[in-house]
């Protein structure tokens, strides 16, 4: 027969008291602890260079030894770098808590060329104890972890192919999203990351993209936009465009992001912004689809006039089309730049600006960029009759365009797949 004993009385105990808490110990406080810690810094920062490490190390308590790893910082002293990582290589044969210091240390100042051989060796003396707190899984981990070379690619890796989620994978190795190291691994891991992670990780893309430098963020644009068809991801593109715009418009915001997928952004972006301009009237607009078969040689769109009116900029001429009544007017670039461009720059960069609630930037209207006379010739186009027709016949004979559709599509499918089209 099998006994088995069971705490019958402290269990009732336990249910009865549950407002009991256990006080915190007095040296644990956060106080008392930044006090030990500030007092320790301003010690270490004034021992004369020439003192062995080793010695300073021997006259502090044992708490104090487990702190010294939080003195560390990437902008101390090329010598006060080196005193501080031997004394903490000195102490860690004798000191076993100072594993969960050195991660937390490694995580909190990224810098794992002077940190990741300390934390493996710290293991590696303690790997028996270590262990004994660890889950026999949770220890094969760390075991793996540890004999990695490169650990922000490591956990990258880890956290893009486990079932349990990203976030929830990189806490078996203690890393949390209020960790600086973890900006890097989730921008180590869009590298790698197909189309589903970017959709199951969308608020944390969303999140870390808006805190981003500007380095950080076309990083994090030249991912998405690789492994992404941006229908499917609409929100996260939206969001790129309001913080980088488009690389004609923002080439140093581009500047580090491949050819191929800026230019697939932009183009996304204007099909998306035409059609939304001509939605607001018909979901099937006929102007839309009449200029849906040149959107792929639109250089730029800029939609103004309180969404009435829409700018559209080709290589060689710039186009103005108005919701509504209204000609399209047809300008040759130079003449464009010159008269009208400066009032398009003024309004978009004020729509940049922060304005107080209530207020709204000055709309562009289209009377300002109305002017028949400076239109290249025959470039002032009404929409009546067979306006169609009339059109493909002007850009045809005028512009020297292509306006068979077929032609277009053809085109544009040579241009997808990096070929040059020849007529």
């Amino acid at each position: 027969m099998k006994y088995v004993y069971e705490f019958h009385l402290l269990n009732n105990w336990a249910r009865d008291n549950r407002e009991f808490r256990i006080k915190m110990n007095d040296d644990l406080s956060g106080a008392k602890y930044q006090s030990k810690l500030e007092g320790l810094k301003q010690e270490f920062l004034s021992l004369p260079y020439f003192q062995k490490s080793s010695t300073w190390m021997k006259s502090l308590s044992k708490r104090q030894r487990n702190l010294v790893p939080y003195l560390y910082d990437q902008n101390l002293e090329a010598k006060q770098k080196s005193f501080l990582l031997h004394a903490i290589k000195s102490s860690i044969p004798e000191e076993r808590r100072m594993f969960r210091t050195l991660v937390d240390v490694l995580y909190q100042t990224c810098d794992v060329d002077a940190l990741w051989e300390l934390v493996r060796s710290s293991q590696v003396a303690h790997s028996e104890r270590i262990e004994r707190r660890m889950e026999p899984e949770q220890s094969d981990k760390w075991e793996r972890f540890l004999q990695a070379d490169e650990p922000v690619s490591y956990l990258a890796e880890e956290g893009y192919k486990s079932d349990n989620g990203f976030i929830e994978e990189l806490s078996t190795y203690y890393l949390t999203e209020n960790m600086p190291l973890f900006k890097y691994v989730l921008l180590d891991v869009l590298k790698i990351a197909d189309e589903d992670f970017f959709i199951k990780e969308r608020v944390l893309y969303k999140k870390y993209f808006s805190d981003a430098t500007n380095l950080e963020q076309q990083e994090m644009a030249d991912s998405l936009i690789k492994k992404c068809n941006l229908n499917r991801v609409e929100d996260l593109g939206k969001l790129i465009y309001e913080k980088l715009k488009i690389y004609r418009r923002k080439p140093m915001l581009w500047k580090y992001v491949g050819e191929e997928e800026k230019k697939r952004f932009s183009q996304w972006i204007i099909r998306l912004e035409v059609k939304d301009f001509f939605e607001q009237v018909d979901k099937s607009h006929e102007r839309y689809r009449y200029w849906e078969k040149f959107l792929f040689k639109l250089e730029d769109v800029v939609v103004t006039d309180e969404k009435r009116t829409l700018i559209m900029y080709f290589s060689d001429v710039v186009v103005m089309e108005v919701l509504g009544t209204g000609a399209v007017y047809v300008y040759n670039n130079r003449t464009f730049n010159n008269y009208f461009q400066k009032k398009v720059d003024k309004y978009l960069a004020d729509k940049e600006k922060t304005y107080p609630r209530g207020h709204q930037p000055k709309e562009l209207k289209r009377h300002e960029l109305m002017e028949k006379s400076l239109t290249v010739e025959g470039g002032w186009l009404i929409h009546s009759g067979d306006w169609q027709y009339k059109f493909d016949y002007w850009l045809k004979y005028r512009l020297k365009w292509e306006v068979d559709k077929d032609v277009l599509s053809k085109e544009k499918a040579a241009l997808d797949a990096g070929e040059t089209h020849t007529s």
